[in-house]
C-alpha cells in the first residue's frame, strides 16, 4: 500500500540508537534503526522502522535459586545478545515550525530477541562452580510505547533534517535456562535515537 501512494510527504531515515533496559540481558545497548515515515493529511505521521541492538559485555547476578532458598548463588555472565525489532508508529504533530516539528504519538511491535551467553557460577558453601553456556532465541514478542521526536529541518539541504526521540517501551520476554533464573517475563527500555532524515521529492 505504501509503495502506491505519491512521493509527496514520504521520507525514510537512518538513525543511531543508545538503549537502557531493566534486565541487565540487555543493560545499556547500542543499534541503529531504518525507518520509512508517510506524512497523513498533511499534518500526522505514520512510521514504519526496523530496528537492531547490540549489547556486548559483562554483568553479574546474585540470587537465592528456587531448588535451594537457603543458598546464595552468585554468577558472573559474558553476554552477546541481540534484538530485532519490527515497529509501527503513528504521531500527531504537536508544533510545526517553518524549520522545526514536534511529534507525539504511540507505536507497537513485534520483537526478537537471540541471547548467546557464557555463564561461570563461583562456588559458595552448597552451591558448586560451573560453567553454562545459553544460545536460544525469543521469537515474537510484542512491545508497546510512545516516541517523542523533534526534527529540524533543511540541515545540509531542502531533503535533508535531523531528528531525534525519546522513546519508551515495555517488551515481553520468557523465562529460559535453569530454574531459578533471573530472567524477567517483561523488559522496560527507554531508547535515545539520532539521525537523519530523507525526503524522497521536495515539496
Amino acid at each position: 500500500m505504501f509503495l502506491t501512494w505519491p512521493l509527496f510527504g514520504q521520507n525514510i531515515e537512518f538513525t543511531g540508537i543508545f538503549a537502557s533496559s531493566s534486565s541487565k540481558t540487555f543493560k545499556n545497548s547500542f543499534g541503529y534503526s531504518l525507518g520509512y515515515n508517510k506524512i497523513i493529511k498533511t499534518k500526522n505521521k505514520l512510521g514504519v522502522s526496523f530496528s537492531h541492538y547490540s549489547y556486548g559485555a559483562t554483568y553479574d547476578n546474585i540470587y537465592h535459586p528456587e531448588y535451594d532458598p537457603s543458598s546464595l548463588s552468585i554468577t558472573e555472565t559474558d553476554a552477546n545478545n541481540k534484538r530485532f525489532a519490527l515497529k509501527l508508529n503513528y504521531a500527531f504533530r504537536l508544533v510545526n515550525n517553518p524549520k522545526s516539528k514536534l511529534y507525539l504519538g504511540p507505536e507497537i511491535g513485534l520483537n526478537y530477541f537471540k541471547i548467546k551467553e557464557s555463564t561461570e557460577r563461583i562456588a559458595n558453601g552448597q552451591i558448586e562452580s560451573g560453567t553454562f553456556n545459553d544460545d536460544y532465541r525469543v521469537n515474537n514478542k510484542l512491545g508497546i510505547g510512545f516516541i517523542l521526536e523533534f526534527q529540524l529541518d533543511e540541515v545540509i539541504s531542502k531533503r535533508v533534517s535531523t531528528v531525534f526521540s525519546l522513546n519508551p517501551e515495555i517488551t515481553g520476554f520468557e523465562e529460559f535456562g535453569a530454574m531459578g533464573s533471573a530472567d524477567p517475563w517483561s523488559i522496560g527500555w527507554l531508547n535515545f535515537k539520532l539521525g537523519v532524515r530523507y525526503k524522497l521529492k521536495n515539496e
